[in-house]
């Protein structure tokens, strides 16, 4: 007969720690979605929500009935799409050169990448440069104030640097050139790390604040993120003032956390696959 096998007091513990430490980090984003889905005079009532109180949808039907909400959505889907894109084939045309050996004038060109990572000219200058280019009050400024991640590239340049140099030259052989070893070659071998990175891209540029204040300052030009950290003062304002909506401004504070999360969350899944092994081959292999 088989033996049970025995567990170990340790293991228990193991997993009693990981299932508190779940809920610790799980619980936060369940308290905000059951707040969002609570009714706004019930929703003083509790301080631990484990179910709503009093489940409505007035939080989400008030928040999609702002138009500069849906008009920052749209901005921050158009900054993540499109600064991706522009990201990741900057990316890999610099990666790719950067990864072989051959590569003429290499050590420059990789003390020249890497020198900004290490000493960057500042948000000051920065402006300047954005300024000069007429990219002020304008969605592009924040493409362009940072079109390649130096990090990313390295975490690039290391994988594609992994791809065996036999294929390399055996697509030279059969009359490819670089550009189509790179496409037919190289980035189908990729796709996981290209994946890694392309999530790296879009998680920066959907969270993107910081320059937005900085660079834009038309409200209809305002990324998702801005447009958020405005809003909560006017509606609560706007809330306050009305006798013909009932509701409370933190309700809606907690649908508009939700509606933001919603979005990168609905794309995880599909490059989670890919997300630790692009990590772990393009940083141990090289």
């Amino acid at each position: 007969m088989a033996r049970k096998k025995k567990i170990s007091p340790f293991t228990v513990l193991n997993y009693a720690l990981f299932v508190l430490i779940g809920i610790i980090m799980v619980y936060p984003f369940w308290y905000v979605v059951m707040y969002s889905f609570s009714d706004p005079s019930r929703s003083d009532l509790s301080s631990l929500y484990l179910w709503p109180e009093g489940f409505t949808l007035s939080a989400y039907a008030y928040a999609f009935s702002k138009k500069i909400l849906l008009t920052g959505f749209l901005n921050s889907v158009f900054l993540t799409v499109v600064g991706t894109a522009v990201n990741m084939a900057l990316s890999v045309m610099l990666a790719y050169p950067l990864s072989r050996e051959k590569l003429p004038g290499k050590r420059f060109f990789s003390a020249f990448v890497i020198f900004p990572m290490l000493f960057s000219g500042g948000m000051i200058p920065t402006y300047l440069v954005i300024k000069q280019y007429g990219l002020l009050d304008s969605l592009w400024s924040l493409i362009g104030y940072m079109a390649v991640n130096v990090y990313n590239l390295l975490i690039l340049t290391k994988f594609f640097k992994s791809i065996p140099e036999s294929l390399i030259e055996a697509a030279k052989i059969d009359g490819c050139g670089d550009v189509m070893t790179l496409i037919q070659i190289v980035l189908p071998l990729s796709k996981a790390s290209l994946a890694t990175i392309a999530l790296f891209y879009a998680v920066q540029h959907w969270n993107e604040f910081l320059y937005s204040t900085i660079y834009i300052n038309t409200d209809s030009k305002w990324p998702l993120q801005v447009v958020l950290r405005n809003i909560i003062d006017m509606v609560a304002n706007d809330l306050n003032n009305s006798g013909a909506v009932t509701m409370n401004p933190e309700n809606f504070k907690m649908a508009t956390i939700v509606i933001t999360v919603i979005p990168i969350i609905c794309v995880y899944p599909f490059l989670q696959k890919y997300f630790t092994k692009g990590v772990m081959m393009g940083s141990v292999k090289g």
